[in-house]
């Protein structure tokens, strides 16, 4: 029997549900519209205990979901932070990745061909690029266009107060891949590395880096943790593979119908695409029936 089915539904009130939000929660174009809100709140002002995790910054994420109820805090850049929904404040960060390492990954980039997307933050979170490179590279950086922490620079250059929370490179497999081997060889005891084709453009690849601490799963716990809330009543949506720690952690996991095939692997439950809205019909359907 699906393990979702053997959920108490009389008891889903003490359940927390965790959503991703690209490719899960969002619309495809990364919208979420007011009609969804809506019925969202409905569901929160009805009890449901709900939040995010999220590979996106506070910058990003709360202009798309301003005028959700968010009651707790949420998981934002791939579990580098626990932030205050309401107002972005950190509650909880993990370590920041060391800037001799950022060297290596540059020394690399720059053999290869591929040039980066370098996250910071000190007084505010800034997006440094040099230039784009491919085409899978110049649809990232578009996505950004209203994204006001997007610098352009001609050499990284960082300040004193500014830590490295994450790492970006998008190319071909033949390109990507022996920078990824590099890192992985050399600094697997450092970096958390996600190395996968891009879901919306084929034929391009995506490798991000957080620190070795930095990622989802490990911030839930430390989120249940403040709480004082059990893991044992989790229930975690996602659709990539940074989602695969998040599913490690919560007692139940549902993967999208567009999730990558290793997620659909490790969830109890498979749901229909983002593109239909499948969390919050799953959710309504499951409420109702409580």
């Amino acid at each position: 029997m699906n393990k979702i089915q053997q959920l108490n539904i009389n008891n889903l009130k003490d359940f927390l549900f965790i959503s991703d939000l690209d490719g899960t929660l969002l619309l495809p174009d990364g919208s979420f519209p007011e009609e969804s809100k809506k019925r969202l709140n409905r569901l929160i002002s009805d009890g449901m205990q709900f939040t995010i995790a999220t590979a996106r910054n506070y910058d990003s994420a709360h202009p798309i979901l301003k005028g959700l109820d968010i009651k707790f805090p949420v998981v934002l850049f791939n579990g580098v932070y626990l932030v205050d929904f309401d107002n972005g404040e950190i509650l909880e960060h993990t370590e920041f990745i060391d800037r001799t390492v950022i060297n290596s990954m540059l020394d690399l980039a720059k053999f290869n061909k591929i040039e980066p997307f370098i996250y910071t933050f000190g007084k505010q979170h800034q997006v440094y690029y040099r230039k784009t490179t491919n085409k899978g590279s110049t649809a990232y950086l578009n996505s950004l266009k209203k994204d006001d922490r997007v610098r352009q620079v001609s050499e990284f250059v960082f300040q004193k107060d500014e830590n490295i929370s994450g790492f970006l490179l998008i190319g071909t497999l033949k390109n990507l891949k022996p920078i990824y081997n590099g890192l992985k060889e050399n600094h697997f005891d450092h970096l958390n590395l996600y190395f996968a084709e891009d879901v919306s453009m084929k034929g391009y690849y995506w490798l991000q880096s957080f620190h070795q601490q930095a990622n989802k799963g490990n911030m839930v716990e430390k989120l249940v943790e403040r709480l004082n809330f059990p893991l044992s009543k989790t229930l975690a949506f996602g659709d990539y593979l940074n989602d695969l720690d998040l599913f490690r952690v919560a007692r139940y996991s549902v993967a999208m119908e567009n999730a990558l095939p290793e997620v659909k692997k490790c969830a109890h439950k498979i749901i229909g695409p983002n593109s239909q809205g499948a969390v919050l019909d799953f959710l309504e359907s499951i409420w109702k029936n409580s």
